[in-house]
């Protein structure tokens, strides 16, 4: 199972590529067979079409995953082509569980002697219902959906805090990916949108920019707006280690020194009492990695200084049980988005995020350490969100 999923992420773009054609032609046929009851086309058409239909998405999504990032009407097209495929994709998985539904509908009905045209139209409501649904919560998702920021309210009790900071906001933002639509004036709303929080600290969990370093300089310029009492605190994350981690590091120097960003290291924040803030650097490529262990969550577990609690930042949530075991008190991390499009219950526990961990979205705990992953401001891929809005989140800290 592990060297499977391996498999899948390693060429995850060439393989959803594939799965596009696949779904393409699923939808292709649902569409042609079953709602304009055309002829179903011979098995040697369907073959051929598949065949095209996968190679051609194979060569041509990894080219358009590029293009999406630029301006103009290549852009445009490379964004629309990518946002139908997302669509087709989800849809197509839609129809595929009608498929199976169908099979068994079609068998219990023949199994009281119902004729197959009673089955066919049984499966031509349900697909209908199925699938019109999916594409529904689809545009609301490209719509209303990706364009909500929720502002989330959590009070956590943090061992050995200091009574006269009982009540310190932390306002934590996430997953901007900058150069990914959370740019230029959406990207100073949202500085300000943040600032409005009156936030003690701010700190920002990883991926601040998408891959494309060109957004380095502006977007730089615009978060050095962020303003917070106790100052701002940022790490890196996997994107920023694709955008160039040595190019943003030096961003950040030029350009907004006013952020201080945590390389595998501890620093006392700037208050009357002793409280401490660690922030862990992001290892990089391999971004769906399971039970995490890194080197500096040890170290900098043994160089906490004694008089106060030391809060972590780590962009990965998987990290969360190695912290715990060492006894950090609260763990902030992003990462996921929480999954982006989770399924319409309270809470969206079950989203797309838990195929790379069981921490996806939201507070969680083990023994005395506390998580909290926020959803983030931005959006990997295209700017869908289905039951799972952006987040900026006010962790307030109390002494109990």
């Amino acid at each position: 199972m592990a060297s499977a999923r391996s498999l899948f992420f390693n060429r995850l773009v060439l393989n959803l590529a594939l799965l596009l054609g696949a779904m393409q032609l699923l939808v292709w046929h649902w569409v042609s067979v079953v709602w304009l009851r055309q002829p179903a086309p011979g098995l040697a058409l369907v073959l051929g079409s598949a065949l095209l239909l996968v190679a051609a998405n194979a060569l041509a999504v990894p080219a358009l995953r590029r293009a999406r990032r630029k301006k103009g009407l290549a852009g445009q097209l490379a964004r629309f082509y990518m946002n139908t495929g997302v669509a087709t994709l989800l849809v197509g998985i839609a129809v595929l569980a009608s498929w199976l539904i169908f099979g068994l509908v079609a068998g219990l009905l023949g199994a009281v002697g119902a004729g197959p045209s009673l089955a066919f139209e049984a499966f031509r409501a349900g697909s209908a219902a199925l699938a019109g649904s999916v594409a529904g919560l689809l545009l609301w998702g490209f719509s209303f959906g990706q364009a909500r920021v929720a502002r989330t309210r959590v009070r956590v009790a943090i061992p050995g805090l200091a009574a006269a900071l009982d009540g310190l906001r932390v306002v934590q933002i996430s997953d901007l990916h900058i150069g990914n639509g959370l740019q230029g004036e959406r990207l100073t709303r949202m500085v300000e949108r943040t600032n409005a929080l009156r936030p003690d600290l701010i700190v920002i969990t990883g991926d601040i920019f998408d891959f494309d370093p060109a957004f380095i300089e502006d977007g730089l310029r615009r978060l050095a707006q962020l303003d917070a009492r106790c100052g701002v605190y940022a790490i890196l994350g996997n994107h920023d280690v694709y955008t160039g981690t040595e190019q943003v590091v030096a961003g950040f120097a030029a350009l907004a020194p006013g952020i201080r960003l945590l390389r595998d290291e501890i620093v006392k924040l700037p208050l009357e009492e002793s409280l401490y803030l660690a922030g862990v650097e992001d290892p990089g490529p391999d971004w769906s990695a399971r039970r995490l262990e890194l080197p500096a969550i040890e170290r900098l577990a043994a160089e906490r200084p004694g008089d106060g609690p030391t809060l972590l930042l780590v962009h990965r949530p998987e990290a969360f049980p190695q912290a715990a075991r060492l006894g950090f008190p609260l763990v902030l991390a992003g990462h996921t988005h929480g999954g982006q499009l989770a399924l319409p219950t309270p809470g969206g526990p079950w989203n797309l995020a838990r195929i790379v961990t069981r921490f996806t979205r939201g507070r969680y705990q083990l023994g005395g350490s506390t998580l909290y992953v926020t959803r983030g401001v931005g959006v990997g891929g295209p700017a869908l969100r289905v039951n799972c809005s952006r987040e900026i989140t006010t962790l307030e800290l109390a002494t109990s």
